[in-house]
């Protein structure tokens, strides 16, 4: 009798210790399916597509055709860029942001680089032959201590760029002022401004925040030396 009694309760046991075990799997499994269903950025989804593509060569196209002109001016005109999409890949850039940050948050540029392998996107780099060939000086928009590597490449491909002084940081919710872009707008050296983010507008007009500030009042101040390409990062 005794001995079917412990028979009865090893077999309770075994089925307790299974169905717990039953329950860890069920809960694994439910994690699985949440981790399957996160929401996709649609933003990032659009700059796949054929629409992001064509709008970023028509941008860098229109900025082209604007050289000539900048360059009539006289010596010294500057013409300022962004690295991300612009100049790195913006396939790469896209796979940083999805993959490594969130859209928003602060990055360097350097690990951008990295992450891409140095990797520049063909038009960016045609761009900055054709100011070359004009005469143009090209300054990064960043500072030197975050494009040393991209400045060092470009130099290997025989052109030239600057990086800009930059006072403060640039990070979300900072206040970070480009020195060297201030400097040559009221020297009257400012050509042209290739960038993904009104923000960066911000660095010569002295605006607090471009995206709040007046659209008539950024106008005034920057007029058609603003050429702003698709971000998605920004959505």
């Amino acid at each position: 009798m005794m001995k079917k009694i412990i028979t009865a309760a090893l077999a309770i046991s075994a089925l307790a210790l299974t169905s717990c075990v039953g329950s860890a799997k069920a809960v694994v499994s439910t994690n699985e399916v949440v981790t399957k269903i996160k929401p996709v950025n649609t933003a990032f989804e659009w700059s796949k597509g054929g629409e992001f593509a064509y709008l970023y060569l028509q941008t860098f196209d229109l900025a082209e055709s604007k050289l000539d002109a900048v360059a009539s001016k006289g010596t010294g005109q500057a013409i300022f860029i962004d690295a991300p999409f612009l100049l790195i890949d913006p396939v790469a850039t896209t796979r940083f942001f999805t993959d490594v940050v969130e859209p928003g948050t602060a990055f360097r540029i350097n690990e951008l680089a990295g992450f891409s392998k140095n990797t520049y996107s063909e038009r960016g780099i045609a761009f900055l032959r054709a100011c070359s060939e004009r005469g143009l000086m090209v300054y990064i928009l960043a500072n030197e201590k975050e494009i040393t590597g991209i400045i060092q490449d470009l130099s290997r491909m025989q052109i030239e760029v600057m990086p800009c002084m930059i006072e403060g940081e640039i990070i979300p919710g900072s206040m970070a002022q480009n020195m060297t872009l201030m400097e040559l707008k009221n020297g009257n050296r400012l050509g042209m401004i290739l960038t993904t983010s009104l923000g960066e507008a911000s660095g010569f007009t002295g605006m607090t925040d471009a995206m709040r500030e007046s659209a008539s009042q950024l106008y005034q101040e920057v007029a058609d030396k603003l050429i702003l390409f698709p971000n998605p990062a920004f959505n």
